[in-house]
């Protein structure tokens, strides 16, 4: 059976060589710098992962991009899918850009429809939204037009421009400047009523929902609701607990079979965490899509069930060295190394609280498990060699 394990993990990471896109940005222990000059132009769709990544030129056709700090300033003739830290978006994006960062800026068009979620979200008077606005922040300040409808959830909404089309919006606080002017209905969630400036123009009807800060929970006066409910959290915490069981116990094996592997990986986490999430993306997004691909004719099914089973298992080894890598910074103050499957568990635990959290939680949960999926596959090449040395290959 653990033949069986190994050989599988050899030929998935293997396969990911002719599958996944290798980014622009090289293995480097220094800081890792992508540029794409003013001068140039990229005839396709464009992957670029590093510390800093710079697009200055024309990229015709889709941008995937992911750094600690992102600067678009050329023209993206497609979609855009960028994540990172800090994200200024200057130049034009003719299509849809989704973004996932700390600090979001837009300061251009958008043709598209744009779908956002971060700390920050800042949408400028120079920038335009030729489509509709999805988004999820701490801070949104939307300065900048928005061509159709608006569906946000923040802590605190600013909007002074116009909307062409409905709002509908959860948030804690609300303000409507001078200039703003809404095409559509309003509807919103909020524990108090919205600030609106004597200016605003509202075509549409104005809904609020008030939520109140303290609302009580529902009681459950029947025994066979109690006994539902009850039965209800059992299982799940059944299922949770062999959930962890299963990926500590599998943890452990992988690190056994592959230690050196381990290291490397685990290392190269700490060295490029935003290049190994760059890698990370591309493959959570590529591999569904080859997948699909492929199973739109009969002949192509069995290779479409592979790269799904293919992806399957390499967020599920994904997550235990996203794992280990929380594990290990934990431990990091420690004068005495601690053991990996103590450093496997403890991560295990705080992935494990992280998804408990709202949102942000799930959100930081993904990123680490994308951090490690990356990692993986900068680390493949060396799979094969430690599979020989055993003797399991």
């Amino acid at each position: 059976m653990v033949k069986l394990f190994a050989k599988f993990l050899v030929l998935v990471l293997i396969s990911l060589s002719f599958f996944v896109p290798t980014t622009l940005a090289k293995e480097n222990e220094a800081p890792v710098t992508v540029t794409l000059e003013k001068n140039e132009t990229v005839n396709r769709d464009y992957f670029a992962a590093g510390d800093t990544v710079r697009i200055l030129g024309t990229i015709n056709g889709d941008a995937y991009i992911a750094g600690g700090t992102v600067f678009i300033d050329g023209a993206i003739n497609g979609d855009l899918l960028v994540a990172g830290g800090t994200i200024q978006i200057s130049g034009t994006v003719k299509n849809d850009v989704r973004a996932l960062g700390g600090t979001v800026n837009f300061g251009n068009t958008v043709g598209g429809n744009v779908t956002v979620g971060a700390g920050t979200a800042m949408f400028s008077p120079q920038a335009k939204i030729g489509g509709s606005l999805l988004a999820g922040a701490g801070t949104l300040d939307l300065y900048s037009p928005v061509g159709r409808g608006i569906t946000a959830g923040a802590g605190t909404f600013t909007l002074n421009n116009t909307v062409g089309g409905d709002m509908l919006i959860a948030v804690e606080e609300m303000l409507f400047q001078a200039k703003t002017k809404v095409a559509g209905d309003v509807t919103y969630w909020s524990e108090k009523e919205a600030q609106i400036a004597d200016n605003v123009a509202l075509s549409g009807d104005l809904v609020y929902h008030r939520v109140e800060k303290n609302e009580s929970k529902p009681s459950i006066n029947k025994d066979g609701k109690k006994g539902f409910m009850a039965a209800v959290a059992g299982i799940s915490i059944v299922l949770i607990g062999i959930g962890f069981i299963t990926l500590f116990v599998t943890g452990l094996l992988i690190m056994w079979l592959l230690p050196v592997f381990t290291d490397k990986t685990v290392s190269y986490m700490h060295k490029n965490p935003w290049g190994a999430f760059g890698m990370g993306i591309v493959a959570v997004i590529f591999l569904p899509i080859l997948s699909i691909t492929a199973m739109a004719t009969v002949v192509g099914i069995p290779l479409g069930i592979f790269l799904g089973a293919i992806l399957a298992l390499l967020c599920l080894v994904g997550h235990i060295y996203a794992a280990v890598f929380i594990g290990k910074g934990i431990f990091s103050g420690m004068k005495t190394e601690v053991h990996r499957a103590w450093q496997l568990l403890v991560g295990l635990v705080v992935l494990g609280i992280l998804s408990l959290i709202p949102v942000l939680g799930w959100l930081a949960r993904i990123v680490f498990v994308l951090i490690g999926t990356g990692a993986i596959l900068f680390e493949k090449n060396s799979v094969y060699r430690q599979m020989r040395s055993k003797h399991l290959v």
